[in-house]
């Protein structure tokens, strides 16, 4: 039907009859929806639209098969000659396509893509996402180390801030009683940890304070040939794995005395 449509002369503000004895067809296009075969109703949408802007108006009718119908023998007949060996359509048809493979594709798609009201705080410590760049960070480290890292970029940790959220804890201010213990007020501020921060400060002093130096995002700041300090967040998953803090376990009631690993 699509092609029979497509192949009209350019006509204007007139009547167009299509004729087919496949009944399912027709309640397919009165009825649309997601099933196999959707993308040729698609086509058959796009010419009768196409004719429609010059006009014209178009019915699609259903007729039952029959042997002693003049017009489907026609039909049938001119459907013979247009696969004979040799013949070539004068336009092709797209290769078919199951809805399925389609509805999978635009999942992929929107998987790749962080809508703008999920992962706020993802998008604020990383301008880059989704990006190539993550691989390096979480490839080849440890579940401990992954997971850490992952709470901190996310904001999903087990920090009271986030609990709090969830209601998880009664109060979303950090046992150091300053502030609320956000990702930014654990890696930089919180007094109780303040031993454990040195390699850290080493790292940099422009960006000292940057959650998305230390957590190997691009904030908006940085140009186009910018890549994450990878010592900066070897350093960063060495303070969480000090402090103990991010260990899916209760906080420590004494912080531990500060270890230095040898570099990752």
């Amino acid at each position: 039907m699509a092609y029979a449509l497509r192949s009209l002369p350019m006509i204007r503000d007139r009547n167009v009859a299509v004729v087919t004895s496949n009944k399912a067809a027709v309640l397919s296009l009165g009825n649309p929806r997601q099933q196999s075969g959707q993308e040729y109703m698609q086509l058959i949408y796009e010419a009768i639209e196409k004719l429609r802007e010059k006009g014209n108006r178009v019915a699609i009718e259903w007729i039952p098969g029959s042997d002693d119908n003049e017009l489907l023998k026609l039909a049938k007949g001119e459907a013979r000659e247009a696969t004979k060996d040799g013949a070539v359509p004068q336009k092709q048809f797209p290769r078919m396509r199951s809805t399925t493979f389609n509805i999978e594709r635009r999942k992929l798609k929107a998987e790749r893509y962080i809508p703008e009201k999920v992962g706020k705080h993802s998008k604020r410590i990383d301008a880059a996402l989704p990006g190539e760049h993550t691989v390096l960070l979480y490839d080849e480290r440890p579940w401990k180390e992954r997971n850490a890292l992952a709470q901190l970029r996310t904001g999903m940790s087990a920090l009271k801030n986030y609990l709090y959220q969830i209601k998880q804890s009664a109060s979303d201010q950090c046992d150091c009683g300053a502030e609320r213990e956000t990702v930014a007020h654990f890696l930089f501020r919180c007094n109780k940890w303040t031993m454990h921060r040195k390699e850290m400060l080493q790292c940099t002093e422009k960006h000292r304070g940057n959650t998305s130096f230390y957590l190997g995002g691009k904030s908006p700041m940085d140009g186009t040939k910018w890549k994450p300090n990878m010592a900066a967040v070897r350093a960063t998953i060495r303070f969480v794995k000090a402090t103990g803090r991010l260990d899916n376990q209760r906080p420590h009631p004494h912080p531990p005395k500060p270890t230095f690993s040898p570099p990752i």
